[in-house]
């Protein structure tokens, strides 16, 4: 397989105060380096998209210099972050990632590559350990059955001709990850297990995890 990686980097870092969460440094090492150097790894991977913003594309361009990786402005919201990468690809399979993953393995990525089979996406996942409710104005309408609920990761991988076609399908509008415009389209997604610890910066709780996971990380 030929493979387009699109690695998105193109947050704001809202909920983490405006801190670039792709570039913050774990154990000396910034974020984004850490998932970018598993793919380089990788002999299937033909070359890598990073998207960024305005804001940190030049700090990229200092940090990277590899003849794989290009680079490429993202869009108002992931989803169209992610397709201007996807758009920008050049080859048959494409792997979108987000650089506020930083623990991934090579093992893991090939075994997600490896699960396509005849479906359109393949998504690693985990199982939901809490009992979850849903909830309207305040009060529990519906306990949910956990054991058909997942939490899904990245990196997700599609055949660009299935993302291609469910963008000329599809609005952006509500997308939160790829596998969903894949579902609206009518293609098939498959799942795989995720990995406990290939957890997303988001808040600065989860940089004090990632510190603590660093410690036992090879």
């Amino acid at each position: 397989m030929d493979i387009s990686v699109i690695l998105v980097a193109a947050g704001r870092g809202k909920r983490l105060g405006g801190v670039d969460k792709a570039f913050v440094k774990i154990k000396g090492r910034e974020v984004i380096l850490y998932s970018l150097n598993v793919f380089l790894s990788m002999s299937s991977v033909k070359e890598i998209i990073v998207v960024l913003n305005d804001s940190n594309i030049n700090k990229a361009k200092t940090l990277i210099k590899n003849e794989k990786v290009r680079f490429v402005l993202g869009g108002k919201t992931r989803a169209e972050s992610v397709k201007n990468g996807v758009m920008a690809s050049h080859f048959p399979f494409v792997l979108v990632h987000d650089a506020a993953r930083p623990f991934i393995r090579k093992e893991f990525v090939e075994r997600i590559v490896s699960s396509m089979g005849d479906a359109d996406a393949v998504i690693p996942v985990l199982k939901v350990k809490p009992t979850v409710k849903y909830v309207e104005d305040g009060f529990v309408k519906e306990t949910l059955n956990r054991e058909k609920l997942v939490f899904v990761q990245t990196p997700q991988f599609f055949k660009k001709d299935a993302l291609i076609n469910a963008y000329k399908k599809v609005t952006l509008s509500g997308i939160t990850d790829e596998s969903m415009l894949i579902e609206k389209a009518g293609g098939r997604v498959k799942v795989t297990e995720g990995i406990e610890e290939n957890l997303k910066i988001t808040t600065p709780f989860d940089l004090i995890v990632l510190e603590g996971i660093i410690k036992k990380w090879n």
